[in-house]
């Protein structure tokens, strides 16, 4: 078992964005975070992988300190950044992305493996997240968003490492790879804390443990039930929540 420990966390860049988070997950953990744009969702997850200095407040995965090192953090935590959609960029393979970030992880953690190892390490990771073996070897620049979403989370699998912060996971993908995708991302779970950001919780409700909604400073964490009612998310989105019967739906203009 892994344990994340967030005490008196208080995030941000130029100004404090969300004071004092406090919020402890033990695996196997799906926590999801919620917020309009620009809240401090992103941030949070940076701060969490020692790629941005909170303000105050300190981060422990199993007892250990991680606050603001970076390489400390990465023997725990793997960070798959937002997707992004782009028509060219370096020449390389969906293999070749996966085996420089897993050799590039071996040497950070001091670990020898053979090649023999490291191959059958990503096959692994490309059939978990059912990446299609014609695509193992195709330009990167040439997948769709899905795909590249899944060679972002295999990415992560071949590190294997017992915390994964995904970054708005579901972002520039259709609503059927969508579902593919929270499948994937359930099946991580196992012994592992999955920490997702994302715009809609509709789709992870089956999925989650736990639901952080960050807004206006503030932030709420707790069971879905108990954080997706009309008074939290009224003051998280304000005008932004429309009340339909038992049906409570978010228009965030920024999505």
């Amino acid at each position: 078992m892994v344990t994340l420990d967030v005490k008196n966390l208080t995030i941000g860049y130029e100004k404090p964005l969300i004071h004092d988070i406090n919020v402890i997950c033990r695996s196997p953990c799906i926590l999801l975070v919620l917020g309009p744009n620009g809240v401090g969702k992103t941030t949070f997850l940076k701060t969490l992988a020692g790629l941005v200095k909170p303000y105050t407040g300190k981060i422990y995965v199993n007892g250990i300190e991680i606050t603001g090192r970076s390489e400390l953090a990465g023997r725990f935590i793997d960070y798959v950044p937002q997707l992004t959609i782009s028509t060219s960029g370096f020449p390389i393979t969906a293999w070749e992305f996966v085996e420089f970030s897993l050799m590039l992880h071996l040497r950070k953690i001091n670990k020898k493996v053979s090649k023999h190892e490291i191959a059958e390490t990503i096959k692994e990771a490309f059939n978990s997240v059912g990446l299609d073996k014609g695509l193992w070897y195709k330009n990167i620049w040439k997948l769709s968003g899905g795909e590249r979403q899944r060679l972002l989370i295999a990415r992560a699998l071949a590190n294997n490492q017992p915390i994964i912060l995904l970054d708005e996971p579901l972002s520039s993908i259709d609503p059927e790879g969508k579902v593919e995708i929270t499948r994937i991302i359930s099946n991580l779970k196992k012994d592992r804390i999955i920490i997702a950001t994302c715009h809609d919780p509709e789709i992870f409700l089956d999925i989650v443990d736990d639901i952080m909604v960050f807004g206006k400073g503030i932030y709420y964490v707790g069971k879905p039930m108990e954080v997706l009612n009309v008074k939290i998310l009224e003051k998280i989105y304000g005008d932004a929540i429309i009340k339909l019967k038992e049906h409570i739906h978010i228009y965030d203009h920024h999505n």
